[in-house]
């Protein structure tokens, strides 16, 4: 059953929705009319904090003290402000190709990234463009994943027998039956907490070769928001 409760002077709004909470704080970046999504997810270790397309400052956290969540936003709020002038001067125009790009679950300037920046300069057309954007997520992802597969399959105490990474068009990861884990490279679009979520799903297939509750309760057991986590990647389109 929905409901709304005013915490304090109309600055939070719980509202419940028959899942996690969401508190949203909307008096501190009025001047760029960003709403303020807070997540609240008990079972996580660190605050996360993500600024999607539409401009808003999505934050997931273990937290529900609004003293230490407002201290959480002062702490961050140039770089808040520096990404939301990013994505204003994105909209303005109109996101053109080789000026912004997704990464890390935040919309960014390819100025921002020297490496990439250099090659989309040298691009003749879009498909290089394009090429350039695919050869930089493989880079990150051969250089940022394998330590984050290393750490789950330790909790896990699971042993893939070899992990590939490649662009794919219709799934973020794949685990075969000779024990080989293959992560789509796209996934550097998305937050830690998606690419997490896809590590941890593909290492349990290592297990249960299945979806059963079985599968799902492994999984479960190394992140505890795992059906959220879920239905927030059926929402966003791969490449």
């Amino acid at each position: 059953m929905q409901r709304a409760v005013s915490v304090t002077a109309a600055v939070f709004v719980c509202v419940d929705l028959n899942g996690p909470e969401r508190l949203i704080l909307s008096s501190m970046f009025n001047a760029e009319n960003s709403p303020i999504t807070i997540h609240y997810r008990p079972y996580n270790r660190n605050t996360y904090i993500t600024i999607k397309h539409n401009s808003e400052v999505c934050i997931r956290t273990p937290i529900k003290d609004e003293k230490r969540l407002r201290l959480i936003l002062k702490e961050r709020e140039n770089w808040i402000r520096s990404k939301l002038k990013e994505i204003v001067n994105s909209v303005a125009s109109n996101h053109v190709l080789g000026e912004t790009i997704r990464f890390r679950g935040e919309c960014l300037s390819v100025a921002q990234l020297p490496n990439l920046s250099q090659m989309v300069k040298k691009a003749k057309n879009t498909l290089h463009i394009e090429k350039y954007y695919c050869d930089f997520y493989k880079k990150e992802a051969i250089l940022t994943l394998p330590s984050r597969v290393s750490h789950y399959a330790r909790k896990m105490d699971l042993h893939p027998k070899e992990i590939r990474f490649k662009k794919m068009r219709r799934r973020w990861g794949s685990c075969s039956s000779a024990g080989v884990v293959t992560l789509n490279t796209m996934m550097m679009q998305l937050s830690y907490e998606h690419i997490d979520y896809i590590i941890v799903h593909e290492l349990a297939h290592l297990r249960h070769m299945n979806h059963s509750k079985e599968f799902h309760s492994c999984v479960r057991s190394i992140l505890k928001n795992e059906k959220e986590l879920r239905a927030e990647l059926k929402t966003i389109r791969i490449g």
